[in-house]
């Protein structure tokens, strides 16, 4: 099980910070945890000047894969407004898909509809296989190449489900509605999406995962983590200067079903 990060904001954020982020969230572990939260893979996506997500991703090879993904990014001195990163803590069911990027997290969907999104997900989708089945469409899925990724069902079957519904909320609870975890081994799902000039950052939590703890503030930026630690060493000062307050807190042994969404608007001045 995995560990996330997103942030969406009139303010950018620079990627750097983000990429500091995750490299203290891969090794967070409790003593009560058998595993941290990543090692196995890591991943960032963030919108780019063209209002497109730009994805970058990397297996793991022999050290931190997160050290491996830096020098990947085209320039330390980006920033956006919005940002989605993962670290990747494969399932014994998955292991031997660690080395493949294709494998590892987000995962961004270029299929029919042609949407511009992106998801991170931890826990595993006990019912993939059968969510799989239930698409309508044509589907192209990159892990499977390798071995087809639970967590990679989920932004194919939201694509479907947006396009039917043409609403981010609906389409979000419809999704938290036919996920199926464990007993042990909950879902969070995190999606990025935006349409025109609107941006949406969706969360589900439902039953037991790594964790998830979410700060707001009035104007509207939202900033989520499955850990406080990564965001207070890092971004402390950003919460304190942007009133960013903490509204959720999900510790990994809590099992709580929730559902969260937010709404940015990409261009403040047309309003």
């Amino acid at each position: 099980m995995c560990g996330i990060f997103a942030y969406i904001g009139q303010k950018p954020l620079q990627i750097l910070e983000v990429i500091k982020i995750l490299h203290i969230l891969e090794s967070q572990q409790e003593p009560d945890e058998t595993t941290p939260l990543g090692g196995d893979g890591a991943g960032i996506a963030y919108l780019d000047k063209r209002n497109k997500f730009t994805l970058t991703k990397v297996g793991k090879t022999k050290g931190s894969p997160v050290d491996d993904l830096s020098p990947q990014l085209e320039e330390t001195t980006l920033s956006s407004h919005l940002i989605l990163g993962h670290v990747r803590q494969a399932s014994l069911e998955f292991e031997e898909t660690i080395p493949h990027t294709e494998c590892a997290q987000p995962y961004k969907p270029l299929c029919t509809h042609n949407l511009n999104l992106v998801t991170a997900h931890n826990g595993f989708l006990q019912n993939y296989p059968e969510l799989k089945n239930r698409l309508s469409d044509p589907h192209s899925f990159e892990s499977q190449k390798v071995k087809l990724i639970d967590s990679e069902i989920i932004p194919h079957l939201y694509e479907e489900l947006l396009n039917q519904t043409n609403e981010a909320t609906k389409a979000t609870h419809i999704l938290f509605e036919q996920i199926k975890g464990t007993p042990k081994h909950g879902n969070t799902v995190v999606i990025l999406y935006t349409n025109k000039d609107e941006a949406n950052l969706n969360i589900i939590q439902k039953g037991k995962t790594r964790g998830l703890i979410a700060w707001t503030n009035p104007k509207g930026q939202v900033l989520i983590c499955s850990r406080e630690k990564p965001i207070e060493k890092t971004l402390n000062k950003f919460l304190i200067q942007n009133n960013l307050q903490k509204t959720i807190k999900v510790t990994h042994n809590d099992p709580v079903n929730l559902e969260a969404h937010f709404t940015l608007n990409l261009n403040p001045e047309a309003t």
